[in-house]
């Protein structure tokens, strides 16, 4: 559900970011000292839970929990989620510090919504009325945030309208879960203390099988032709991503394609980039606003202007015995190819060994820093006071 940077307008970008900073400083303003508590251990909930990944199909999705933590903050929920989002952007570079506006709003908003919708149901003696409305919160918060998701997509670009229905399909599954989680627990909470469940809560949620996802592509000069691979790490091909093709240099957009159902993709090199002795930035899309990008260097793409001046060249030869024999250009652009062929795989995997994994060490260490700044608010609000 978080937005990567680069991909929103900045219209879009600059209104997410005063809607955001207005309910967080209401937010803030409407929180007591004894709430910090609370208001820390459900951001750590949110921090964790955003991290389980759920496969689908070519892609994933990840649990939200914005309508359970909803129902407990109301408009506390905004400068919450705003701190897990922080982290997660820093930590593990989900999302982006420019979009993080707009992903706190996203998940933020329809949170809010569900607290004003649910809670009279929640509030309620009837135990099924309670569940219906922990239910319907739940649902109902995945689904406004898919909204706002796929609006956000589409107002920066109206060529993300397919992808913005991609994403409400996609989170379908994810809406029937939380909102059978929200249900639960809503339950639960009506006979136990709150702090108590969502100790309980948080645990399975850290020891729990999930991994992360991001987009790896790694791309390659093959000849005369460009190959890309394109995967979410952890997890499987990126099925039918956009692949955008672009000049370091000028930033021109040179070609458009998408990948298989293998997450390969093949294309000849740009015209323009042999001709201008570009760079090329090749960038993949994949669903939910994910992407990331490969370079390609211009001194590798001379390798395969010298094999297309070779076959130019062998075209011209009438017959067989014209030809006196295989010159030292056209040696030297044989063996460039076979290399880049063989040496393919090896970068491949370098490339992979670079990006970052996300280790408990790491999800502890954001767990400590929200924990972190609760303590800090709680001790400069008491010495205040005081």
């Amino acid at each position: 559900m978080h937005i990567s940077e680069g991909v929103l307008s900045a219209p879009v970008l600059i209104g997410g970011g005063i809607i955001c900073a207005g309910f967080t400083a209401i937010g803030l303003r409407n929180m007591k000292n004894e709430e910090i508590p609370k208001v820390s251990i459900l951001t750590a909930t949110f921090f964790v839970a955003s991290l389980i990944h759920i496969p689908l199909g070519p892609s994933s999705v990840h649990l939200i929990l914005n309508g359970l933590i909803g129902l407990f903050l109301g408009l506390r929920i905004f400068p919450a989620l705003l701190v897990a989002l922080f982290f997660q952007a820093i930590l593990f570079q989900f999302g982006g510090l420019t979009v993080l506006g707009v992903n706190t709003v996203n998940m933020a908003l329809p949170g809010l919504l569900m607290y004003y919708i649910c809670k009279p149901m929640i509030k309620a003696e009837n135990r099924a009325l309670n569940l219906a409305g922990g239910f319907i919160a739940g649902a109902g918060a995945v689904f406004g945030a898919g909204i706002l998701v796929a609006l956000a997509l589409y107002l920066s670009e109206k060529g993300f309208a397919s992808a913005a229905k991609v994403i409400l399909l996609a989170h379908i599954p994810i809406m029937i879960i939380e909102g059978i989680i929200t249900a639960i627990a809503v339950s639960f909470i009506k006979r136990i203390k709150p702090e108590i469940l969502l100790l309980v809560f948080i645990i399975p949620l850290i020891s729990s099988s999930g991994f992360c996802h991001r987009v790896n592509i790694f791309c390659y000069v093959n000849g005369d032709k460009i190959d890309c691979s394109a995967k979410f790490t952890p997890g499987g091909p990126v099925k039918n991503g956009e692949i955008i093709v672009k000049s370091v240099q000028t930033g021109e957009l040179l070609l458009k394609t998408k990948t298989d159902q293998k997450g390969h993709v093949s294309f000849r090199i740009p015209q323009k980039a042999l001709k201008n002795n570009w760079d090329l930035k090749i960038i993949c899309n994949a669903e939910m606003g994910h992407k990331n990008f490969w370079i390609i260097k211009a001194d590798e793409i001379a390798s395969a202007k010298q094999i297309e001046e070779t076959s130019q060249a062998q075209k011209t030869v009438s017959s067989p015995a014209e030809t006196k024999g295989i010159s030292k250009k056209e040696l030297e652009a044989i063996i460039s190819k076979v290399m880049a062929q063989q040496l393919a795989p090896i970068k491949r995997d370098l490339a992979e060994l670079k990006e970052p994994k996300i280790t408990s060490r790491d999800v502890i260490a954001g767990l400590g820093y929200i924990f972190g700044i609760a303590g800090i608010a709680m001790y400069l609000l008491q010495k205040r006071s005081s």
